[in-house]
């Protein structure tokens, strides 16, 4: 999730303390109106309340980093606990706090998850990608800005996160608008999200990341809250289109951005 650098959007430690009540009062209504205009920002909120997120996916780029002293200000930075309740129970950012004690003591957390390479893992940017665009509606989309120099600046952004060349042209899909292109940051990773809006069936999302692997996938489809997914590699990037769609437009389209997408 992007937004301007004066106000950037809240990162997912702001979002649990605004879960646990833990922000002052101008951060608290910050949130609030971010979660009546920025969709990603409620679908963000709901995932992280569900409490049914992946604990291996949650914490990695925490492991990866691990360096210690940003961890020791992790610590520092959460207040004290006050209150009988507050002592009583232990909070989201409690948890962060203890996990981070945890490697900071040495305990290789990624050994006490080796095990846990399940699909939903491999799967798990597209997961959190459904999560969010299950929220959107039409209106959603409506509004946003048509102007094409504004469309190529995003697509340039975001083509130079990820290391790829993008223009309308070749990321135009039968069918649909193109409404806007843009960077979100999935614990760690970017993912390049490009939103359209079908007069059919709504709106309609590519998203794009660097491959974790050197080698290719073919098409394959998969439905995620509601909606149905077509995702692809070519090996250096990791593709997906969702919608409501028909799987059979989802391909087509698919086919549509491997031609003009740089292989």
């Amino acid at each position: 999730m992007t937004h301007s650098k004066a106000h950037p959007l809240p990162t997912d430690e702001q979002l649990v303390a605004y879960l646990d009540d833990e922000l002052d009062r101008e951060q608290r209504q910050f949130i609030d109106q971010l979660l009546r205009t920025e969709g990603p920002v409620a679908a963000r909120l709901d995932y992280l309340e569900s409490g049914d997120m992946p604990f291996r996916i949650a914490f990695d780029s925490v492991l990866d980093q691990a360096p210690t002293d940003r961890l020791q200000a992790m610590l520092d930075s959460l207040p004290p606990q006050t209150t009988p309740h507050r002592a009583a129970s232990m909070s989201r950012r409690g948890f962060l706090a203890t996990a981070a004690g945890f490697v900071m003591a040495g305990i290789a957390a990624d050994r006490l998850f080796m095990n846990w390479q399940s699909a939903e893992t491999k799967g798990g940017w597209r997961a959190s990608v459904a999560e969010y665009m299950a929220l959107y509606t039409p209106d959603t989309l409506a509004n946003l800005t048509s102007d094409a120099s504004s469309h190529q600046a995003q697509l340039n952004s975001v083509g130079e996160q990820l290391e790829l060349a993008l223009t309308p042209d070749t990321v135009a899909l039968p069918g649909a608008e193109f409404r806007r292109a843009q960077i979100l940051d999935y614990e760690g990773v970017l993912i390049g999200q490009l939103t359209y809006l079908d007069p059919r069936h709504g709106p309609l999302a590519l998203c794009i990341t660097m491959a974790a692997s050197t080698g290719s996938e073919p098409l394959a489809s998969e439905e995620r809250k509601g909606l149905n997914v077509v995702y692809w590699s070519n090996g250096t990037h990791a593709f997906m289109l969702i919608g409501k769609n028909p799987f059979e437009d989802l391909r087509l389209m698919a086919r549509s951005a491997q031609k003009g997408l740089p292989a």
